[in-house]
């Protein structure tokens, strides 16, 4: 990133870029049909207008090249676009139009193209962009754009390899360059461009020759509103809103949102952080877009997404950073990063929030502002040029006047702890940290890999837990998932053996979910599978600023060393976290030897602390580890294949080789100091009351709670309360009296 910013003149100047001034941006036309383009003398239907007006202000906006950091943000933008134009292919006999794009059998190459043709388009029609209002690119883009719909996408082209490009990734692009360049094309090439989409994509309910659902319907719900803006088609504009109406409703099973906070996509996969944020994305645009006109959405709607925001995304996001355990795979994408994910988030809710009621818009600005200011591993405001899509400038323009305006609340990260069944995630949220649990059953599969993506993520959703800490907001996104040892992913239960690239093992467990109450949760997950013997129990109990960890009835018969992980935590490339064990540094230097060690209590600095019952044995290791993104990710295209280190302390319980009921406890203070930790290990304010196949149960005398997971009906009465069938109970007695809370994680318990 360059610092260089553009000299700016003696008064304070704004540059607005909308519908009316796009002329003077590239000097020639306007946006609108009335141009000379399109034919002297014809009018645009005022509607389509601002239908494409509102779109495009959400691409380039109104741009204030007075502030430095927005004019340094537009100077990066080109700087970063500038390459692209320079590798484009522009001679009359090209076959391609990037060389290292040069594909007729991989889809996903078209739609980077065109998403280079859309970056291109972006530097040339933004403020302050040293391309900006260039007249040879523009030329070269028409040209280009000509190019890849003869070539590339429409005419006599047939779908091939992933319907996904052809019917949702290209025509995205294509649409957004469509209104960049309106006021260069002709009403023939953008009527070109709409068959194109058209052809591939005629009808907004179907995807895949499937009924669309969740993220699928919502983008191609908004790709036939611009499409019919710029067809000027009005029956397709208002088509596209009748098919968006399934995408409002709360799902009962299968894609979409859930009550309980849990986004599911492709049926069996937890998809907040990937699909539930392009869906929230593009709808935003297409409120946006539509608002004061005919085709505009309704309170109610825009209450629903309100509600979605609280509900199913703000659970999932510390820090700026969107949650790995929702990603699905896009984990395992280098460009992809949580931070890179939460900034798109959190640029997309700056521009929701003016076209919410004046309360929730004034909220939503709040909440934006506190991620902004917490996001220290990757500040929102630096141009990063690896995303395929960047955050948009009239975002950066949105949230420089956030930090600015004193009038609006720096938000505060969320302290509600969430338990969604759906998707089969939990977190355990503090002040001081979050706790993030990602479970499977037989309605939500541990991992997805498909595309040839994600193919070391076995155990990435199997009662894995992820810590988030103010301080630390990086470690995730610190190369993490390149480096880490793949079997070893905290709070996992596993079989030590290798597993094919992609394997899975079929769980069939049924038992996955929680309860919560105030600032206590109850979580379990059970294991049982098709294809491995093994089976435990599994619970988390979270008593405020301490998280139980408890596992039972671990028994396996493959002939196989089981162990549970309790930590591996990323320390960055040359880390000097040292760990103390009962007040000593152990580990001090770095070995691929594991240690075995007998702590009472483990500190790992900046981590936080582990508390043992006396006579625990403990794997340590502390070690360098280097691995690449390719090891993960084998689609060939758009990838990183540098080999990285990183520094890890890891912590494992060896369960031996076929246990029989074996079982584990410790409990987690995230973010404690060393002091503490060794005074966690005297107290006896967390006692666990039962840890046996059957019954999980723990209490915390000093605020009176009892936290139980029942795994089998009629188990006995513990702690003074018995529950008769399976379940999750959380009972709270202080002065005031009694609170009962409970849950069934099975869904299918019936009668009283």
């Amino acid at each position: 990133m360059t610092d260089s910013t553009p000299t700016a003149g003696p008064s304070r100047r704004t540059v607005l870029v909308g519908a009316a001034a796009v002329a003077a941006l590239a000097g020639t036309r306007s946006l609108l049909p009335g141009g000379a383009a399109h034919g002297a003398g014809t009018t645009a239907a005022p509607p389509f207008a601002t239908v494409r007006s509102q779109w495009l202000a959400t691409l380039i906006g109104d741009v204030d090249l007075a502030d430095p950091v927005v004019a340094r943000y537009a100077t990066d933008l080109a700087a970063a676009a500038k390459p692209l134009w320079d590798s484009l292919e522009t001679g009359a006999g090209r076959t391609f139009l990037w060389a290292d794009l040069d594909s007729g059998s991989t889809s996903a190459l078209q739609t980077t193209a065109i998403g280079r043709i859309r970056t291109l388009a972006l530097a040339l029609k933004t403020p302050g962009s040293a391309l900006t209002g260039d007249t040879a690119l523009a030329a070269d883009l028409v040209s280009a754009l000509d190019w890849f719909l003869a070539h590339k996408y429409g005419g006599g082209v047939g779908r091939y390899d992933n319907w996904w490009d052809f019917q949702i990734g290209i025509p995205l692009a294509l649409n957004d360059v469509c209104l960049l360049l309106h006021d260069q094309l002709t009403v023939t090439q953008v009527g070109t461009a709409m068959t194109a989409i058209r052809k591939y994509a005629p009808d907004p309910r179907m995807t895949a020759e499937m009924t669309s659902t969740g993220a699928n319907r919502n983008w191609a719900c908004s790709i036939a509103i611009v499409r019919g803006a710029l067809s000027e088609d009005a029956a397709v504009i208002a088509d596209a809103k009748n098919a968006y109406v399934p995408v409002f409703d709360y799902a009962t099973s299968g894609d979409g949102f859930y009550p309980d906070g849990g986004f599911v996509q492709h049926e069996y996969f937890a998809y907040t952080g990937s699909y539930g944020f392009s869906l929230l994305q593009y709808l935003t645009y297409s409120m946006l877009a539509v608002r004061g006109t005919e085709w505009a959405f309704t309170a109610s709607r825009l209450q629903r997404v309100v509600d979605w925001v609280e509900q199913n995304f703000r659970p999932w996001m510390h820090a700026g950073a969107f949650m790995d355990m929702t990603r699905g795979r896009a984990l395992s994408r280098f460009y992809q990063t949580d931070h890179r994910l939460g900034h798109l988030t959190v640029a997309t809710l700056v521009q929701l929030a003016d076209v919410l009621p004046a309360a929730d818009g004034a909220a939503l600005r709040s909440v934006c502002k506190g991620w902004i200011a917490a996001d220290t591993t990757q500040p929102y405001f630096d141009h990063d040029d690896v995303p395929i899509e960047q955050v948009r400038i009239p975002s950066v323009v949105r949230g420089r006047a956030l930090v600015a305006d004193g009038s609006v609340p720096t938000g505060s990260e969320s302290t509600r702890s969430v338990v969604a069944t759906s998707m089969a995630r939990a977190v355990h949220r503090r002040s001081g940290f979050a706790l993030g649990i990602a479970m499977d059953s037989t309605t939500i599969k541990p991992y997805e890999t498909a595309n040839d993506e994600n193919l070391q993520g076995w155990y990435t959703g199997e009662g894995a837990t992820y810590l988030y800490l103010p301080d630390k907001p990086g470690h995730w996104a610190n190369q993490y998932w390149p480096t880490a040892d793949k079997y070893r992913i905290p709070g996992t239960t596993v079989q030590v053996k290798p597993l094919a690239l992609g394997a899975g093992r079929g769980s069939t467990n049924t038992w996955t979910g929680g309860v919560v109450q105030d600032d206590v949760s109850a979580v379990g997950m059970g294991l049982s599978f098709g294809k491995q013997t093994l089976r435990a129990r599994k619970s988390w109990f979270g008593f405020g600023d301490v998280v139980l960890h408890l596992g039972a009835g671990i028994t396996s018969s493959d002939g196989v060393r089981v162990e549970t992980v309790v930590e591996q935590r990323n320390t960055g490339p040359d880390g000097q976290t040292v760990p103390v064990v009962d007040g000593r540094a152990t580990l001090t230097t770095t070995s691929s030897t594991a240690t075995t060690l007998t702590p009472r209590w483990v500190h790992v600095p900046g981590t936080g602390g582990y508390v043992f019952p006396a006579g625990t044995s403990v794997r340590a290791l502390h070690e360098d580890r280097t691995g690449r993104w390719t090891d993960m990710d084998h689609r060939g295209t758009y990838e990183d294949a540098t080999a990285h280190t990183r520094r890890f302390v890891t912590l494992w319980l060896d369960h031996g080789i076929d246990p029989t009921n074996a079982s584990y406890s410790w409990l987690q203070l995230p973010g404690a100091t060393q002091a503490q930790v060794s005074a966690a290990a005297v107290s006896e304010d967390v006692s666990v009351l039962a840890n046996t196949a059957s019954l999980q149960a723990a209490r915390q005398a000093s605020t009176g709670v009892t936290a139980l997971n029942a795994w089998t009906s009629g188990t006995a009465a513990i702690g003074g309360i018995r529950i008769d069938r399976t379940g999750c109970v959380v009972v709270r007695r202080d002065d005031d009296g009694m609170a009962v809370s409970v849950s069934d994680p099975t869904g299918k318990l019936t009668g009283t």
